[in-house]
């Protein structure tokens, strides 16, 4: 059966005519409800902040030639083939507990740790941390594994998988094998291994561990493809090659990992996998997977409890785009970002496909708005990768940024009005609005680049977020975030006792004046990325928030009233009141 939907205007972008069966009886139930409300149910706003941003004030700056920071990737081929063209990602980890976020950074046979001397500046200490370098690295994931309040690190690619233990005092001890998370052996192609993140699955207080995988591909497969109408020869399309369904680890305890992957319905992703996030997107208080593939359709996979797992990508709204096709999905994220309480999911795409916006209606369904909340324009022309909710500007509404470079690396040369290298751009939520801001960025934060891997977190301790983002084909881009105004922001650090001790999982919500912000406790999201553990939350004008609430992932719930705003905080599970940091 096939029908119309109706025109929503400005609300949400006008849909083409969509088989429902491709969406499934609840999919349908949404669209008819997206008729009635369209993309903006009634929700509880505030004034626009009294503290703007200035518009003649930069936004973020590259520090990255002033930073200590001399990595970089320098491609010595053409034509990139697909497996060189994914990219490489970063990390963000404070692997020496002293308050600051140092930065990891791979590549091919390389992986650069670099500590966070303050100020911007940084000093590559890999020579006697026990990092190997061998592997065509690609994801990045941190999470403390074992609970012992240590950042551990786990690092991917194609054919290589390694899981470092945190020993202290600046070292990392490799235990891939005995953690049972090392290569598979595939008949014919390789272990390719893309993004990571680690997420309490279970609720038992460890850490678990999701591996995206991509395709098919080795020497024997197809390396470049040839349009005959084109000078010269190409990367493939990703359908050139079938796709292979990532690994899901569950975390045994005493240093052990199982895959997990059939018996817990994991298998049943549609694969070529780049990004994963993880939410409590139903409120049922479990911790559920959103994957982004590549050129076909994304997997939301809905947590039933007892580690079983169902596959609710397409049924949802969410494995699709706005025409109810698949596409290369790449970045992935969540947030709540028009303050119903409820998360939305963002994934950024290929060029000339909406990045899409999937707004959450309740009831388990989506229904994609980018276009219709302002997140349109020349976006549409760039082949984004990394991709982040953040508040930039600590007016409590989230904002995005994202980094773009086109998989072909002489795409010039083949399709003219194409380009390689592509910028960041940033769009600022203006009340669950996004307005693009990218021309505020400093004049180093505009240049082109081959974007990948973009992890967000705060670099000074300033309160205000950075941004890191890698080239495939150059130096990094460290972003300071330059703004000023007079809003007001809160960061938390969790503790779990009987949780995990990073508090993945947990919800909190921070109530200030009329209005709500959620955030659900991770790392992971972006592409090939690790961000900042701590929650920041903006909080506009007001001065403190009138509550917090913590809901931990085995259920208990922690709520402190009266807090001040401008400080950094520790919330330990069960304690009667937060502890202030420096950090």
């Amino acid at each position: 059966m096939i029908g119309t939907l109706p025109d929503l205007g400005k609300k949400c972008r006008k849909r083409d005519r969509v088989p429902y069966s491709r969406r499934g009886l609840v999919g349908l139930a949404a669209i008819l409800l997206w008729g009635l409300v369209g993309c903006n149910p009634p929700v509880t706003t505030a004034p626009p902040s009294p503290n703007p941003t200035p518009a003649s004030s930069a936004l973020f700056e590259d520090v990255i030639p002033t930073s200590g920071i001399d990595f970089a990737i320098k491609q010595t081929e053409s034509p990139l083939n697909i497996q060189q063209n994914v990219g490489h990602g970063v990390a963000l980890i404070d692997f020496d507990g002293d308050g600051l976020l140092d930065i990891v950074f791979i590549a091919p046979d390389h992986v650069r740790l670099y500590k966070n001397l303050g100020h911007y500046k940084f000093q590559e200490v890999t020579a006697n941390s026990g990092l190997r370098q061998a592997g065509f690295w690609q994801g990045v994931a941190v999470g403390d594994y074992d609970n012992d309040g240590r950042p551990d690190l786990y690092l991917c690619g194609y054919d290589c998988s390694a899981l470092y233990h945190n020993e202290g005092g600046g070292k990392f001890r490799e235990v891939t094998a005995e953690a049972g998370l090392q290569v598979v052996k595939e008949k014919g192609y390789g272990d390719w291994r893309t993004s990571a993140g680690f997420a309490d699955l279970d609720g038992d207080g460890k850490l678990d561990l999701y591996v995206c995988r991509y395709a098919e591909f080795g020497p024997k497969y197809p390396q470049h493809c040839h349009d005959p109408s084109k000078p010269s020869e190409m990367a493939c399309a990703p359908n050139s090659y079938k796709p292979i369904q990532g690994f899901l680890y569950r975390n045994m305890g005493g240093g052990r990992f199982q895959d997990v992957t059939r018996e817990s319905g994991l298998a049943t992703a549609n694969g070529r996998g780049l990004g994963v996030a993880f939410a409590d997107y139903n409120d049922d208080g479990r911790v559920d997977i959103a994957i982004a593939n590549d050129e076909i359709a994304g997997d939301l996979f809905q947590n039933l409890g007892n580690f079983k797992f169902v596959n609710k990508g397409v049924e949802s709204g969410t494995g699709v785009n706005q025409n109810g096709k698949p596409h290369g999905g790449m970045g992935i994220d969540w947030a709540d970002y028009d303050g119903d309480g409820k998360l939305d999911l963002f994934v950024a795409t290929f060029q000339y496909e909406v990045k899409t916006l999937y707004h959450n209606m309740g009831g388990g369904t989506f229904l994609e708005c980018a276009e219709g909340k302002g997140i349109t324009g020349s976006i549409n022309r760039w082949v984004t990768f990394g991709a982040k909710f953040l508040d930039y500007d600590n007016d409590g509404w989230p904002d995005l940024i994202m980094t773009s470079g086109h998989v072909i690396d002489n795409t010039a040369e083949l399709y003219p009005g194409t380009q390689y290298r592509q910028p960041v751009q940033v769009f600022h939520n203006n009340q669950g609005q996004f307005v693009e801001t990218t021309q505020q960025l400093g004049p180093k934060a505009q240049r082109l680049m081959v974007g990948r891997g973009l992890a967000v977190g705060d670099l000074d301790n300033s309160g205000r977020l950075d941004v890191v983002v890698t080239d495939l084909d150059g130096p990094p881009m460290l972003l300071q975030n330059q703004v000023k105004n007079a809003n007001h922001w809160l960061t938390l650090t969790l503790v779990g006792k009987t949780n995990a001790r990073d508090g993945f999982g947990a919800r909190v919500v921070v109530r200030f004046g009329t209005r709500q912000t959620r955030i659900d406790a991770t790392n992971s999201g972006s592409f090939l990325a690790a961000n900042d553990p701590r929650l920041h939350f903006g909080l506009g004008s007001a001065a403190q928030a009138d509550s917090i609430t913590v809901r931990w992932p085995n259920g208990k719930t922690d709520t402190y009233k009266n807090v001040p705003a401008d400080a950094f905080y520790i919330l330990t599970e069960g304690a009667k009141d937060l502890t202030k940091s420096t950090h």
